[in-house]
């Protein structure tokens, strides 16, 4: 039961903080994110949180690869001979 409560507890402001900090580190986020959404022992807020934020990034990774095939389709288009 207690393993049931600490999933969900409230996210203290300064775990938070610790979190949005962890978040700036490069190659890192990623990693943690993937942890936090898919660890068993995970809160479920900060869990959810990831997921969230996963998807996003996976979105906007979709639209970084069309916007720059689009573009680049365009540049070698137009110099071609």
């Amino acid at each position: 039961m207690d393993s049931n409560q600490n999933k969900t507890k409230v996210v203290s402001t300064g775990d938070w903080l610790v979190t949005k900090f962890l978040m700036q580190i490069p190659i890192i986020n990623i990693v943690l994110l993937l942890f936090w959404s898919f660890h068993k022992d995970q809160n479920y807020n900060k869990a959810n949180w990831a997921k969230a934020t996963l998807i996003v990034y996976l979105i906007r990774l979709c639209f970084i690869v069309i916007i720059v095939s689009t573009f680049l389709s365009f540049f070698i288009n137009l110099f071609r001979l």
